[in-house]
């Protein structure tokens, strides 16, 4: 069980110095405070006890947003913000399991602290004069008690343990591309075509993770981080008929940090294809189509490297298709 107060205040200031310039700075208060029980159970099933826990903190977030329209259709933003992510209630509680069947013991971490973000942002955007954009910019995060699961070993059953723990800090520099276009200068027929392009790549660097003797780990990225991200999506659109077809890429990532690289789980790149289709048969129906995951990619980790699999499960394709009707629409 657990339950989460959040009480916040905040202050803004928008102002437009300029036709072309203006900026919002603010800040925010935020106090948090838990409380949560947890069970500690052997084998999944036998109550040995229960633990009551909480905890309470507070934080305060300022930030600034500047605003610059080089043209009518051209605009630069920078920003810097504070952020906050609280850790997750399923591994913030004090619960403790036992499984003597596979020799592990999972636990929560009732000290977790929330992890805290300094951001920096710079995004340049030029608007079609149809509907459309293409955008570039860079960012960069500096990262304080990043949360990440962590594998060692029991020192009462000296079984395996996995315990969500606070990293130190993190560095993440990275940049995104993206561009949108409805080609609606085509002639005839092609004018509904579409096209959604976007690209996102990420450097980190996690400082302040440790191993069971409590040697800092070097040159280990940022748990959860998927250093490359592709979306892509190219549609079709008229007055009855709407297509759309995607593709979706990222990357593998270190998903669970052991001793050693040697044994880090890692979750694999996955690429997914969907399609989606509708069909108005007049006003109030609308005949729709959706097929997922066409590709059939499979949910994988793998060990260390990409050649030692530790888990693979397939889902195959998904399949719906359906009648709509609009109740209200004349």
């Amino acid at each position: 069980e657990a339950s989460e107060d959040v009480y916040a205040v905040y202050a803004l200031w928008n102002q437009e110095l300029s036709k072309k310039f203006s900026f919002l700075a603010g800040a925010r208060f935020e106090s948090t405070s838990n409380e949560y029980t947890g069970n500690v159970l052997l084998d999944e099933e036998e109550l040995i006890d229960v633990v009551s826990n909480g905890s309470d903190y507070s934080n305060i977030l300022p930030s600034l947003h500047l605003r610059y329209a080089a043209t009518p259709r051209t605009i630069v933003r920078a920003a810097w913000t504070n952020t906050i992510a609280r850790p997750n209630y399923y591994d913030l509680v004090p619960y403790r399991s036992v499984v003597d069947e596979d020799e592990e013991v999972v636990m929560g971490n009732p000290d977790l602290s929330p992890t805290t973000s300094m951001n920096f942002d710079l995004m340049a955007d030029h608007y079609f004069k149809s509907i459309g954009l293409v955008s570039a910019g860079v960012f960069y995060k500096q990262i304080e008690d990043f949360i990440y699961i962590q594998e060692g070993t029991d020192e009462m059953t000296d079984y395996e343990l996995f315990q969500p723990l606070n990293g130190g800090t993190a560095d993440l520099l990275g940049f995104e591309v993206a561009f949108q276009r409805q080609l609606d200068f085509l002639p005839g027929i092609w004018k509904g075509l579409g096209v959604y392009l976007n690209y996102t790549y990420i450097d980190s660097k996690a400082n302040g993770i440790r191993n069971e003797d409590g040697d800092l780990r070097e040159e280990v990225g940022l748990p959860g981080t998927s250093p490359q991200m592709f979306n892509a999506s190219l549609s079709f659109e008229n007055k009855k008929l709407v297509l759309r077809a995607s593709l979706n890429y990222s990357d593998s990532y270190i998903d669970e940090l052991s001793d050693e690289a040697f044994f880090d789980r890692y979750y694999d790149e996955q690429l997914f294809l969907d399609f989606n289709g509708s069909y108005a048969i007049n006003d109030k129906f609308r005949i729709f189509a959706e097929v997922n995951n066409i590709t059939n990619q499979p949910l994988r980790y793998y060990q260390g490297v990409q050649e030692r699999t530790m888990q693979m499960e397939y889902y195959n394709m998904r399949f719906n298709l359906g009648l709509k009707f609009d109740l209200f629409r004349k």
